[in-house]
């Protein structure tokens, strides 16, 4: 066990650091979060199978500057770690339910650890500034340094005791659960996913893209058509709309060199 909690914790220093350090390097997402732990706990398709539900419940859920709705990470580490380490299930569907129950209110919960952090490092901004005017920009560095790399060991540490003191705690609480509700959570696992394309349309809804949704749910649930063709279908309208625009502003461009004063398309409507 202690093996194990070691490679899950390795598998949460780099998704946070990633996550804090790379830019928008995406190993944070549960996806990549179900896959690596997948792959050092030696059941990868298991893995990615849970990543990929764990994913489809937090499609719409975005850090954007110090905003931290859910602990993706966290959420999705622990929760698939746990799923498999205590033989949930051989089925990734009956995992991937029980993962979902306990990524939700892990990931909420890492979200106060995060807010705990972020106010010592606020606190540390005037030692930073001080080392500054004091022109000691080595000690500024080392500093900046030191709580780069506590941000991942802090979530580490926690991930590996997690699993380490958390496992046994958890698998009999999962056992307790009687078989009605275990089906009420592969229900709700089956809703969340919908939930979550339902969040992420409702922060990248706009009127002008609308019938392109309706476009795709009809060829989806009418005409029957599968994920891959509805995909090239969808890449065959972005290129053409982009060639489109393309050739728009290739327009424009010459009309402005030759002196002559380009009419808006509103302008020209009411022209009309």
């Amino acid at each position: 066990m202690v093996v194990k909690a070691l490679l899950v914790a390795l598998v949460m220093f780099i998704a946070k650091f990633s996550d804090h350090c790379w830019g928008q390097a995406l190993l944070e997402r549960p996806i990549c979060c179900g896959a690596m732990v997948g792959l050092v706990l030696g059941n990868l398709p298991l893995g990615v199978a849970i990543g990929a539900q764990l994913e489809l419940i937090f499609l719409g859920t975005i850090t954007i500057g110090g905003s931290l709705p859910a602990d993706l990470a966290v959420g999705s580490v622990l929760a698939t770690a746990f799923a498999m380490i205590n033989n949930i299930s051989s089925e990734p569907s009956e995992a991937a339910s029980v993962a979902i129950a306990l990524a939700v209110p892990i990931s909420l919960l890492a979200t106060y650890a995060y807010q705990v952090f972020k106010l010592f490092c606020t606190t540390m901004v005037q030692r930073y500034d001080r080392l500054l005017d004091e022109d000691k920009p080595e000690k500024a560095l080392n500093l900046n340094v030191i709580l780069t790399l506590m941000y991942p060991t802090i979530f580490a540490i926690i991930a590996f005791f997690a699993v380490l003191l958390g496992s046994n705690a958890i698998s009999a609480v999962v056992n307790s659960i009687p078989e009605v509700v275990l089906t009420a959570l592969k229900t709700a696992g089956n809703v969340l996913p919908a939930l979550g394309f339902a969040i992420l349309l409702k922060t990248m809804w706009k009127t002008d893209i609308a019938p392109f949704f309706f476009i795709g749910f009809i060829a989806a649930a009418y005409l029957g058509l599968g994920t891959v063709p509805v995909a090239i279908v969808g890449v065959a309208i972005a290129v053409y709309i982009c060639l489109n625009d393309y050739k728009h502003i290739q327009e424009m461009r010459e009309l402005k060199a030759s002196g002559v004063q380009p009419v808006s398309e509103t302008e020209d409507f009411f022209n009309d």
